[in-house]
């Protein structure tokens, strides 16, 4: 890699969402993630110029979302774990549904999705592949179930993808470690923010709920299907809560444990499931508006069952609706959050119920960022994955060249 790598970010570059970045290296073009933003209606990233090979750090709709539209318009396989290719599709097949109910065109079918998840050649964590004269190697980025960061190398430079990452341990996954590279891609999204030690904020969550229980109320907790029901329902496995658990939430962990390679621990996440009670008919919901803890998707409450329940316990002031994750401009829960109020299917309503923010996140934060970049000991930072990299930026340049490139301008390294 002594000669110069080109590399532009198709979207994700500044801002949070639709992450594609384009790398050519040694006459090789790479392509990692392809995502979209789903938002209300969803956008995308830029057109991606013909590659030779797709890469795919994890399963989140901002990373994987436009894969299907990849291969309708060309003939590429795609690297990634076997997990991620489960989910992905999953979420591939929910994102259709969504734009079918919401009105909205999308840019692929359901012949689409089938051959995205036929295209993939499953890669492990750990794994040496070479691609032409280049070594990939892949690392777990602890960010969700099945997430990679991409090392990608020849005899004279190496770069490292990280994707989105997250250094601590937590219920469900253990944290990433630094890569030694000279090159390193790293994602901002907590640029200049720190998240709150780990035990303390498990320890309010649980307290919290248990106000709200005491006083008869019932605490609903919106969650990503994706990590984070799993993660929450770890949380409260040895809380002693009646907890109903509502939406893809259940389906997700099913797959987890087919896989349970990617888990910090398949008998806690049994364990935990075990003690959650699953809402699979009308008549189930009704019974766990009566119980105490609601887990149920979407987590940024733009649909799903959440809104079912919340519409139910609106007007009740001993009722909590307890958020476990960052709220996207534009959403729902953005708007709960800032307004006190929600869009009840086009309809706007003032909510009553108490609400709560829990910065569970699965990204790691502005400090662990720095202390990830240091132990990874580059020449030069590209900061990507962020809407605000300016703080990260200047904590990084004590020990790196720091790059902020912007989307659909190329770059050379």
């Amino acid at each position: 890699m002594s000669e110069d790598i080109k590399a532009v970010f198709l979207g994700g570059g500044s801002e949070v969402g639709k992450l594609g970045l384009v790398l050519e290296i040694e006459d090789i073009r790479l392509l990692l993630d392809y995502g979209i933003s789903p938002t209300k209606p969803p956008s995308y990233p830029m057109e991606a110029p013909p590659v030779d090979l797709a890469l795919l750090t994890h399963a989140h709709l901002d990373h994987c979302g436009m894969f299907p539209y990849l291969v309708k318009e060309q003939d590429v396989p795609i690297w990634t774990t076997d997990l991620t290719r489960e989910v992905s599709n999953i979420l591939h097949i929910d994102s259709l549904k969504v734009a079918k109910v919401e009105g909205y065109a999308y840019p692929y079918d359901k012949v689409d999705v089938k051959e995205a998840y036929h295209r993939v050649i499953p890669i492990k964590p750990f794994e040496t592949r070479p691609i032409g004269d280049l070594d990939l190697k892949t690392y777990p980025a602890g960010h969700i179930p099945g997430s990679l960061m991409f090392k990608i190398e020849n005899s004279s430079r190496s770069i490292l993808f990280s994707g989105d990452i997250n250094t601590i341990d937590t219920r469900l996954l253990l944290g990433t470690k630094p890569v030694k590279c000279d090159i390193l891609f790293l994602e901002g999204t907590y640029s200049g923010r720190d998240h709150p030690d780990r035990k303390e904020l498990e320890k309010e969550f649980i307290d919290t709920i248990d106000e709200v229980v005491s006083k008869g109320g019932i605490a609903i907790i919106p969650v990503f299907a994706v990590s984070r029901s799993q993660e929450i329902a770890m949380i409260l496995s040895n809380s002693g809560f009646d907890v109903w658990m509502d939406g893809m939430g259940e389906k997700i962990a099913k797959i987890f444990l087919r896989y349970p390679r990617y888990l910090r621990s398949e008998k806690n996440l049994r364990k935990a499931l075990s003690r959650v009670r699953m809402v699979k008919t009308s008549q189930n919901r009704k019974h766990a508006l009566k119980g105490e803890v609601i887990l149920t998707t979407s987590g940024m409450l733009d649909g799903g069952p959440v809104l079912w329940y919340i519409e139910k316990l609106r007007k009740d002031p001993k009722s909590a609706i307890l958020l476990t994750g960052y709220q996207v401009e534009g959403t729902n829960g953005r708007q709960l959050l800032d307004k006190g109020s929600l869009d009840f299917y086009g309809v706007s309503q003032k909510v009553e119920c108490q609400v709560y923010y829990f910065d569970f996140s699965a990204h790691a934060g502005h400090k662990e960022l720095v202390n990830f970049a240091k132990g990874c000991s580059p020449e030069k930072v590209v900061l990507f994955h962020s809407d605000n990299r300016e703080p990260l930026a200047e904590d990084l340049k004590d020990f790196a060249e720091v790059i902020i490139p912007e989307n659909g301008k190329p770059f050379n390294l």
